[in-house]
């Protein structure tokens, strides 16, 4: 019996393994260069603004920011990112808020 096709199947396994072991390298690549120098103005998406304090729409509650929403990406204590589609390639204001908000 030959020993070709179990070396042909730990071949395959190693270089399987070894692409599924790359995806969340690839994965986490992409998110560090998504990471924008630009700052979100008020008035950017979804009624924005860089200070809760300053909504004026009628879901806003107190104490809903962008630093504890569910689309927060985190960042320092300023500014950082949010991970919902309309504020991709821009920083929010950690004690921002705008309509899309998500209690985390």
């Amino acid at each position: 019996m030959s020993d070709q096709p179990n070396a042909n199947r730990r071949k395959f396994l190693r270089q399987a393994s070894a692409a599924v072991a790359a995806i969340p390298v690839v994965s986490m690549v992409g998110i560090s260069s998504a990471k924008a120098d630009t700052k979100a103005e008020d008035g950017h998406a979804h009624n924005y603004v860089n200070n809760a304090a300053d909504a004026d729409h009628a879901d806003y509650s107190e104490g809903e920011k962008c630093k504890n929403c569910a689309f927060w990406g985190g960042g320092d204590a300023e500014w950082g990112q949010c991970f919902h589609a309309d504020f991709q390639g821009v920083q929010v204001n950690a004690e921002g808020w705008c309509d899309e908000y998500v209690g985390a």
